[in-house]
């Protein structure tokens, strides 16, 4: 068996003088008894990731036990380099040592092996498992690190650099030849890690990919060859990401000179990309909104829109008010009464190549459902009547048998269809899928919602939050803890998720329990200060899925700094009146996030304006 060959390196070495990095486990032989020694151990992920020191010891190398006593909890490191960890498994956990080193005599010898136990203190070697891998060595490290910001700009009286980038420069090291260097940057809130690697003729590089606003701890490592087995390693460095700036599209430094993208548009404004693939539609944003004098939701469609000419989509939409969408019925004696925000949803072909509105109804029972309803003219998604009218407004249009059979998505506390427990209301409703992946989505299993829901007794005292939905293949399921209270983002209003790439999502929200700045006489929705949280599928179960577990708590959001179009920033009143707002990439690039928003000075009615990333 391999573990065989495991004790016959270690019983070679009886004399032990092990130089092994502080955080690297051991294996030491001390009589017939073998101590296993890992001075760092990772245990859960993201914000909940802990550290710990431990020993165990064997006598044969097929099993070992742990010595309880010698559990001690330990500080995270950030840059740990393929740490020791235990994870939950099937029938137990699992220890994963990556890296596990013999020494004597100035010759070492190094393993990577994994372990399983069902009660936490007896291990069984999975001998399967066991391979050398080489030994690490400690050589002379790159010089002179320094951290800067990237794409540097003058924005009003405030110079910014790229909001998800920094530069990254040192001096080579000497005594060796360099085949690569790798620079790290690390986070401490939800331990998150990028990294890059740099050819050998290097002395600098851009990480990119980084959560803004967000304190990085950065290494530079010289590889010495192409595994980076050997390596000399730089005193980390620790760096700030700028925060996000937006500049509202117009002139001047009130709402009464911004850009109105569509003229009719007043609130309830959502938007959504088509790509190539959708036929007249191609390469175009459309606004799910709710036009001035309409009770509902309709459309407007900008032109096909150009990286080149930004005015493609920041303006010019036409509207399609008239004859597009869904209206509140005008009399109702049961279900649908008042149609208020919605989000269309571009479905792929597998699931029939149309747009699915989803919308919010505060219903003829006083209670407030979220609905679907499938577009009947393809990726236009103007027409949701399979009648001969082109919108869908009478009550029965939106029965079973009607032009416009609406299906309750999210249900509320004793509903006979999708019930939500505890849940009175549920409103603005977000569903996040991997929209630089595909404009369209595929139904994916773990696609994921959030929506509004009240205050709930024993739950959440704020007047707003924000519950979570994932999709099981056939429906949206309302997550819940274990007191049976819904998961929720608390104090959070208007919540919209973006893609930022992989299984990785940033959500923009309004925080309603900071109302400096709301106008007393004014009864319009202040939304207050916008905050933003990362999430990433990568923290806890399925890395492909995004958990509610996998974001950042509400606790823990970045400012968002908002600028007129002359560079002033937003007071607190003026950026506490933005509402309604989705923040999209109208050409599927990261390189330009643009903001499609409503909003007041708490006087004038609502309308629709647009704002653009000046530091993506």
């Amino acid at each position: 068996m391999k573990y065989h060959l495991l004790l016959s390196y270690a019983a070679y070495f009886l004399s032990t003088s092990i130089a092994i990095a502080d955080s690297a486990p051991h294996l030491d032989l001390a009589g017939a008894t073998f101590t296993l020694t890992i001075p760092y151990l990772e245990f859960g992920s993201g914000s909940s990731k802990l550290a710990y020191s431990a020993k165990l010891s064997s006598s044969t190398l097929g099993s070992f036990s742990l010595d309880s006593s010698s559990i001690r909890s330990t500080t995270l490191q950030t840059l740990a380099d393929t740490p020791a960890s235990i994870a939950a498994a099937s029938k137990g956990y699992t220890l994963r040592l990556p890296y596990l080193e013999f020494a004597s005599g100035g010759v070492s010898k190094a393993y990577s092996v994994t372990l399983t136990t069902s009660d936490l203190l007896n291990y069984i070697v999975d001998t399967s498992s066991l391979k050398e891998v080489a030994v690490r060595s400690t050589l002379s490290a790159p010089g002179a690190v320094v951290v800067a910001d990237v794409d540097k700009q003058a924005l009003g009286s405030s110079s910014i650099g790229s909001s998800s980038k920094l530069q990254v420069s040192w001096t080579a090291p000497t005594g060796y030849v360099v085949d690569h260097y790798e620079v790290i940057a690390s986070e401490a809130l939800m331990n998150t890690r990028v990294s890059v690697s740099s050819s050998a003729t290097s002395t600098s590089a851009t990480v990119t990919g980084l959560k803004a606003a967000t304190s990085y701890a950065v290494l530079v490592r010289a590889c010495q060859d192409a595994a980076c087995a050997k390596s000399g390693s730089a005193a980390v460095v620790q760096a700030t990401t700028p925060a996000e700036y937006w500049q509202l599209q117009g002139t001047g430094n009130t709402v009464a000179s911004l850009t109105k993208p569509v003229a009719d548009g007043n609130a309830r404004l959502s938007a959504t990309r088509f790509g190539a693939e959708a036929g007249a539609n191609a390469n175009t944003v459309q606004f799910y909104y709710g036009p001035k004098g309409v009770s509902g939701q309709s459309v407007a469609s900008s032109g096909v829109v150009s990286a080149s000419n930004s005015a493609s989509y920041l303006s010019g939409f036409t509207s399609y008010a008239n004859t597009s969408g869904v209206r509140s019925p005008s009399s109702a004696s049961s279900g649908i009464k008042d149609i208020m925000t919605g989000q269309g949803v571009p479905l792929s072909a597998a699931m029939g190549a149309k747009v699915r509105l989803f919308f919010e109804s505060n219903d003829v029972d006083g209670k407030t459902r979220i609905y679907s309803v499938d577009s009947v003219d393809g990726y236009t998604g103007r027409d949701f009547n399979s009648g001969t009218a082109t919108t869908c407004s009478a009550s029965s249009d939106y029965l079973p048998s009607g032009g416009c059979p609406a299906t309750v998505v999210i249900g509320v506390e004793g509903d006979a269809v999708n019930p939500t427990s505890k849940i009175k209301a549920a409103r603005q409703n977000k569903i996040g899928w991997p929209t630089l992946t595909d404009w369209r989505w595929d139904g994916a299993v773990g696609t994921f919602m959030v929506f509004t829901i009240d205050q709930i007794s024993g739950c959440t005292s704020a007047s707003h939050n924000h519950g979570y939905a994932v999709w099981n293949g056939t429906t949206f399921v309302p997550q819940f803890d274990a007191s049976g209270c819904p998961k929720a983002f608390k104090s959070a209003q208007a919540a919209l998720p973006m893609h930022i790439g992989g299984a990785r999502y940033k959500m923009y929200f309004g925080d309603p329990s900071v109302t400096t700045g709301r106008s007393t006489s004014s009864n319009l929705p202040f939304v207050g200060p916008k905050k933003l949280i990362y999430g990433d599928g990568e923290l806890t179960g399925n890395s492909t899925i995004v958990d509610f577990e996998d974001w950042e708590s509400v606790g823990s959001g970045r400012n968002v700094v908002f600028v007129w179009p002359n560079g002033e920033v937003l007071n607190d009143t003026a950026e506490g009146y933005i509402d309604d707002f989705h923040f999209l990439t109208p050409t599927g690039s990261l390189d330009i996030q643009v903001l499609y928003l409503s909003i007041t000075d708490g006087s004038v009615a609502p309308f629709a304006a647009t704002a653009v990333l000046r530091n993506p």
